[in-house]
C-alpha cells in the first residue's frame, strides 16, 4: 500500500527556486536525508506482535538534524525564539517539498517514526538542539517575507477540519487521520496529537497536532447535513451521504468532506 504522500507531484522547476532562495538549507538537507535512510533501514524490523523492532541506529542523524536548524536559521525561514512545534512543522515541510524533487521514501518514513510516533521525546531533543544554538548565530530571529521562499515552505492542509466517527479530514485536501493513529490531549492545549502509531501509514502532509477549535462535528438533522465553509465560516446546508460535495452560496468555496 502507498504512503499517502507518496505520489505527490511537484513542478520539478522549483527544485531550481528552492536550491536559490534556500542555499544554505539546499547544502545541508541531504545529508539529513542519508542518514534518515540509513536509520529507517535499521528499524524495518519487526517484532513477534508486528510492531517496529530493529535496533535504532541514527548513524549521524540528531548531529545532521542540528545542522538543518542552523541552515534554517541562516536562511531565515524560522526565528531562534519560535515553538519547537513550529520548528518541527517547517521542518516537515522542507522534508516533503525535498522527497518531491526525486529524493528517499525511507528518510520520509524515519521523519514520520521519529516526528509522529515519538512527539515528545522527539520534541525533547530537538529543544535542547534549539537551546545550544541560541548562543550561537546572530540576527535569529529575522525571519524572510519574500514571498516566493514562503511558497516554498506553506501548509500542505488548510487547517479547516472535520470530524467523523472514524477519525479527523482536511475539507479542502484529501488528508484523512483515522482515529487509532490519533491521540487525544488535554493539556496545554485541547486537541489530537498525530501518532501514526496503529497504522504507520505516516503522511507528510498532516501536521503533528490539531487543535480542538479547528475541528468541526456536522450537526446531522432529519437527512440534511449543517456544516461551515472553511474559507468564510458560513453554515451550509446539504444532503446527507457518506461522502459530500459542498459549494458555499455566499463565497461560492468548493470543499469535499466524509460524514
Amino acid at each position: 500500500m502507498p504512503y499517502p504522500f507518496e505520489y505527490t507531484v511537484v513542478n520539478k522547476s522549483e527544485e531550481k527556486l528552492f536550491r536559490d532562495k534556500l542555499p544554505q538549507v539546499s547544502s545541508s538537507i541531504p545529508e539529513l536525508f542519508r542518514t534518515m535512510s540509513i536509520a529507517y533501514r535499521s528499524i524495518e524490523q519487526r517484532n513477534i506482535y508486528g510492531k517496529y523492532g530493529g535496533l535504532r541506529r541514527d548513524n549521524g542523524f540528531e548531529t545532521s538534524l542540528n545542522l538543518v536548524w542552523v541552515a534554517m536559521l541562516n536562511d531565515h525561514v524560522i526565528g531562534i525564539d519560535a515553538e519547537i512545534s513550529t520548528y518541527v512543522d517547517v521542518l516537515r515541510a522542507i522534508c516533503l517539498k525535498w522527497y518531491q524533487f526525486g529524493n528517499s521514501l525511507d528518510a520520509c518514513l524515519f521523519f514520520g517514526y521519529y516526528f509522529y510516533l515519538f512527539n515528545s521525546q522527539s520534541k525533547f531533543i530537538v529543544r535542547d538542539q534549539i537551546k545550544d544554538l541560541k548562543f550561537l548565530i546572530d540576527n535569529a530571529n529575522r525571519t524572510t517575507q519574500d514571498p516566493a521562499t514562503l511558497s516554498l515552505i506553506k501548509p500542505s492542509y488548510s487547517g479547516a477540519w472535520y470530524q467523523t466517527e472514524q477519525g479527523i479530514g482536511d475539507k479542502l485536501t484529501n488528508i484523512f487521520i483515522k482515529n487509532g493513529d490519533l491521540s487525544k490531549v488535554g493539556l496545554p492545549l485541547p486537541g489530537y496529537q498525530i501518532t501514526f502509531s496503529e497504522t504507520y501509514q505516516y503522511d507528510l502532509r498532516a501536521p503533528h497536532f490539531i487543535s480542538e477549535e479547528q475541528i468541526e462535528k456536522p450537526i446531522v438533522q432529519d437527512g440534511k447535513v449543517i456544516i461551515s465553509c472553511p474559507k468564510c465560516r458560513q453554515r451550509c446546508r446539504g444532503a446527507k451521504f457518506e461522502h459530500i460535495e459542498m459549494t458555499c452560496p455566499k463565497c461560492s468555496q468548493k470543499w469535499t468532506q466524509k460524514i
